[in-house]
């Protein structure tokens, strides 16, 4: 069965690759100037498909924002942040998301990625 993967403030380059990997439908959330991605991915959980991950990829504040956000909407959504910045990581871990550094590039990040979407959103570093 596909698992459904949700992404918001995702690169499209990211996205692109992502699609290569054939096991996933990516449900894609942009921001528009009156929403943000992850408040709309928030009001889809309620009503939507199940999500099997979420993925994040806003930076710094922005994205710890995301994530805590999304956490409060749902408990139980495993969310992946792909953050540049790692002072943010023990942030993350206090609330529960799946922290996974940006400075990986290429294949790394992809497996980094790859690995949150198989196994549901476990710890990937």
């Amino acid at each position: 069965m596909t698992k459904n993967i949700a992404l918001c403030g995702i690169e499209e380059e990211l996205i692109r690759t992502l699609e290569h990997c054939g096991e996933f439908r990516l449900l894609r959330f942009g921001d528009e100037p009156e929403r943000r991605g992850d408040v709309k991915l928030a009001y889809f959980l309620r009503d939507g498909p199940p999500v099997a991950l979420a993925i994040v990829g806003y930076p710094g504040a922005k994205g710890l924002t995301a994530c805590d956000y999304l956490r409060t909407q749902n408990r139980a959504l495993p969310i992946l942040w792909l953050c540049s910045r790692r002072e943010f990581e023990p942030e993350s871990k206090r609330l529960g998301i799946t922290f996974c550094g940006t400075e990986f590039k290429g294949m790394e990040l992809i497996d980094c990625v790859c690995a949150a979407c198989r196994s549901g959103g476990s710890d990937t570093g």
